[in-house]
């Protein structure tokens, strides 16, 4: 056989190769389109999002790369045909308030084995509660407000001087010096006792139940809680905030920072109005707030009951000394907003874990919201219709 019939031979296998490659690679795939997209790293982690998630707006590595990571190995989307199978996904990322749409269950039909599904939530437990028991030994990690989360995160941070965030640990001095004649000056227009912002006049928390019984106690010493928003006499529409932040900052002693959940570590970001207008904050929540605020600067109210409550808020409007040492830790520490649902805390955790393969959930429902059975119970009795009466 000569050279030329070698050549021809070579070349006939070799297109026979690349067609029976090409219809193998179709039969895997069901024959789904596969979307080709470009990687800025190798060891790419593919994380698709099952549904919508605060925060993630923008697709592929770009996410990580803008919000400079300490790890951009991540690629984020939202296209679950990207492979054709979403068992070639690395993790999956599943929005608890879409969880609790019992209806209609949303799922993957097939998993893979060494996937990684994610419970992710930006709201209180006791808002995105999960009753149906499909998802209990569904997760492998979560990500919350949670501190036993796998990536928890927090709305709110604490940092020192050095702008060092420090977690829930405040070393706080032995010795503290008096806060400067400059700070105390920023007291001096006070005249009036609390204020609260209230736009929702129904909450899980009972909040505004709260506000009432508190008015009543601090009438008891002359002192007004005025209740600002939608559900109060004083008008703060969102328009005129800024407006309204100039009367805290230069009227008020105290500010009500008030969630619309009891939950376990649930602490918004609604504390930060009272701190950056140079107001205490009155906090009422199920967190523990030793780990989340400065020591010394805030009003636990649930730990200390109404009458307590009023009586401290007396004490201190009567004696400005006692008011000033709320305010030592600004020679110490500085308060800030944080990102919920982190991105690059998701991306590290992959370099940190090995948690592929096995459950670390398996009741998810219960460690969520303890009281998810009367919850769900509730919700069943709400869902159901009333019989017809002939």
């Amino acid at each position: 056989m000569g050279r030329s019939s070698c050549k021809y031979w070579k070349f006939i296998v070799h297109v026979i190769c690349i067609i029976i490659t090409a219809h193998c690679v179709n039969e895997r795939l069901n024959y789904k389109i596969i979307i080709k997209f470009e990687r800025h790293s190798t060891d790419i982690k593919h994380i698709l999002i099952w549904t919508d998630l605060p925060g993630v707006q923008q697709q592929g590595q770009t996410h990580f790369i803008k919000k400079k990571c300490s790890k951009i190995n991540c690629y984020f989307t939202k296209n679950r045909t990207l492979f054709g199978d979403v068992r070639y996904f690395d993790a999956i990322v599943f929005n608890a308030v879409d969880l609790k749409k019992d209806e209609k269950v949303d799922i993957p039909s097939e998993r893979g084995v060494n996937q990684v599904y994610i419970f992710a939530s930006n709201d209180s437990a006791d808002k995105n509660y999960v009753c149906n028991p499909i998802y209990d030994g569904f997760f492998n990690w979560t990500w919350t407000y949670r501190q036993d989360s796998t990536i928890p995160y927090r709305f709110i941070s604490i940092y020192n001087n050095r702008s060092e965030e420090l977690g829930s640990h405040f070393p706080w001095p032995i010795h503290t010096e008096p806060i400067n004649p400059t700070i105390k000056s920023l007291f001096a227009t006070k005249s009036k006792g609390a204020a609260a912002l209230l736009d929702e006049c129904k909450s899980n928390s009972n909040r505004e139940g709260f506000i009432q019984n508190l008015q009543k106690a601090m009438a008891k010493y002359n002192l007004t809680l005025d209740v600002f928003g939608n559900c109060g006499t004083k008008q703060c529409k969102r328009r005129s905030f800024g407006a309204c932040n100039w009367r805290l900052k230069n009227q008020y002693f105290f500010y009500l920072a008030l969630e619309d959940s009891i939950d376990h570590d649930f602490v918004t970001n609604a504390v930060l109005r009272a701190y950056k207008n140079n107001v205490v904050p009155v906090v009422y929540g199920g967190a523990n707030y030793n780990h989340y605020l400065p020591p010394h600067s805030y009003i636990d109210a649930i730990k200390l009951g109404i009458p307590e409550t009023a009586k401290i808020i007396y004490e201190s409007i009567k004696n400005r000394e006692q008011y000033y040492e709320f305010f030592k830790w600004r020679n110490h520490y500085q308060v800030r907003a944080s990102t919920p649902l982190d991105a690059c805390a998701l991306c590290k955790k992959f370099a940190e874990l090995q948690l592929k393969g096995r459950t670390s959930y398996d009741m998810i429902r219960k460690w969520w919201l303890p009281k998810y059975a009367e919850r769900c119970w509730i919700d069943s009795l709400s869902k159901e219709t009333p019989e017809t009466t002939v």
